[in-house]
């Protein structure tokens, strides 16, 4: 049996509800009208057929009750594996019980189907666990495709007997091959036309299976067919047959449980993958990129900004006297320092912006689409802001000491020693004071020394009263890159 509601995957995909969470009162009126209409058809051929049971003959009621055997043995064996199969389903679920049904379509009077079929929905209902409503929808497109093979195969004519009659028995084949098919594609299609009437925007296709799904339910539609062919010929046919069926399901459930082991550590070794590549380019310290981060990300920033059109500022933010604050009151209170500039960043700075430090004490912003004006008032933003800075700390004797940034009126008698925080920014933009990331950050350098000689706790531009000899020399790691000086 293919059981299409439990397509949970590919409903989350298409942005869909799937049909196991509907609810029958908010089910579209047209969608309750179809379900109706195929239940009512349904009945009234299941009800008919019931009542020619009286001509049934023993050999029937023997292969009856042999699959009927065969059918309980398998379902009670297989529930607890079958239950948890359903669980980790993704896709259309195939749970091997068209062998059965199939069977009893070739083998067995319309009547005895009916009741097979029935009786094999009743054993599968605990395990499923449907809502009534989606029992009945599922029993009925079970029967439907079951009587409509049913029909095929017994108003054919062919005799499911070998006669060794070639073109005789090659046509049985065939017409075991076309009932197969029916069966697939009228318990497919009903289930696939509710998903059209409830969610118009799909497509009726997006909810025929995968191929693997579909190899599967054929192959056991072949089954059915040989098992029904057996049947003809001896009604312990089923009982031969549950044992394999049974193992083929226990395999079936150990590849599940395989499958859903490696998708849980390929998850947990894409997470891995991320925590890593995100180590590698954060400061643990502040949170920011890093400078190998700050390096990939501004640069990939700036050279989007350049192929728009549009300028990027960038800022060289270094804390005045950072080394005294390490040298007064320990590394630890010069950690925490950092750890809040980082913070201030993080909630000063735009969704796009890229800032990072640069090591020790300097940090470097990356504005997106932002003219210098713009970047001259973020940046005296985030100098207001670090300069009303208060960071409880401790000492290098691990007393608990607040330090303020300059902007602060701090309330401890020793404030003016506390009093300790404030920074430096050079602002420079690109294109106008160089073309590239490398170049505007030697630029805003510039403009962050002339700051420091002027006083510091402030903001500076480059190409605003800059010498040429102020330029500072290329990083390290920026000596093979070309660079192109642009003095004010």
């Amino acid at each position: 049996m293919k059981n299409s509601l439990t397509d949970r995957r590919r409903s989350r995909a298409l942005g869909l509800t799937p049909i196991r969470n509907w609810d029958l009162w908010t089910v579209a009126p047209s969608a309750i009208a179809y379900f109706f209409v195929l239940e009512a058809a349904v009945l009234v051929a299941s009800i008919w057929l019931l009542t020619q049971l009286t001509s049934i003959s023993t050999s029937d009621w023997l292969r009856f009750g042999a699959l009927i055997a065969a059918i309980t043995i398998h379902l009670t064996v297989v529930r607890r594996a079958e239950e948890a199969r359903r669980n980790e389903a993704s896709g259309p679920h195939i749970d091997l019980t068209s062998v059965w049904t199939f069977a009893a379509a070739v083998a067995l009077p319309g009547g005895l189907a009916v009741v097979a079929t029935i009786w094999m929905r009743i054993l599968i209902q605990p395990i499923a666990r449907r809502q009534p409503y989606r029992f009945v929808f599922g029993t009925a497109s079970m029967l439907a495709s079951t009587l409509l093979s049913w029909a095929l195969v017994h108003l054919s004519g062919v005799s499911l007997a070998a006669t060794g009659n070639v073109p005789t028995d090659l046509g049985l084949v065939l017409v075991l091959a076309i009932a197969a098919v029916l069966y697939w594609f009228v318990q497919v299609m009903t289930v696939a036309v509710a998903f059209k009437i409830v969610t118009p925007n799909s497509k009726v296709l997006d909810f025929l299976g995968s191929k693997v799904d579909n190899m599967l339910e054929m192959s056991t539609l072949g089954a059915g067919a040989m098992l029904g062919m057996l049947m003809t010929s001896h009604w312990v046919g089923p009982l031969l047959l549950v044992v394999p069926v049974i193992l083929v399901n226990a395999l079936l459930s150990r590849a599940g449980e395989r499958r859903a082991h490696l998708e849980r550590l390929l998850r947990e070794q894409e997470q891995l993958h991320q925590r890593l590549a995100a180590d590698a380019h954060t400061d643990y310290r502040t949170g920011l990129l890093n400078t190998n981060g700050l390096a990939e990300y501004a640069g990939r920033l700036a050279e989007r900004c350049r192929l728009d059109g549009e300028p990027m500022t960038v800022l060289v933010i270094d804390l005045d006297h950072f080394k005294r604050i390490n040298d007064t009151w320990g590394h630890p209170a010069g950690n925490a320092v950092l750890a809040e500039v980082g913070r201030i960043l993080r909630e000063k700075l735009r969704p796009g912006d890229v800032a990072g430090r640069d090591g020790g004490e300097e940090f470097v912003v990356a504005l997106k689409d932002t003219p210098v004006a713009q970047g001259v008032t973020i940046a005296e933003r985030i100098r207001e802001a670090i300069g009303s800075l208060a960071v409880p700390t401790t000492d290098k004797h691990r007393n608990v000491v607040t330090l303020y940034g300059r902007e602060m009126q701090p309330s401890e008698p020793e404030g003016v020693e506390l009093q300790a925080i404030s920074a430096s920014i050079g602002v420079a933009v690109i294109p106008d004071n160089g073309p590239d990331m490398a170049t505007a950050q030697h630029s805003a350098d510039a403009a962050l020394y002339k700051a420091k000689e002027n006083g510091r706790n402030q903001v500076r531009v480059a190409g605003l009263d800059i010498p040429p000899r102020l330029m500072p020399a290329p990083r390290q790691d920026d000596i093979t890159k070309p660079i192109t000086s642009r003095t004010a």
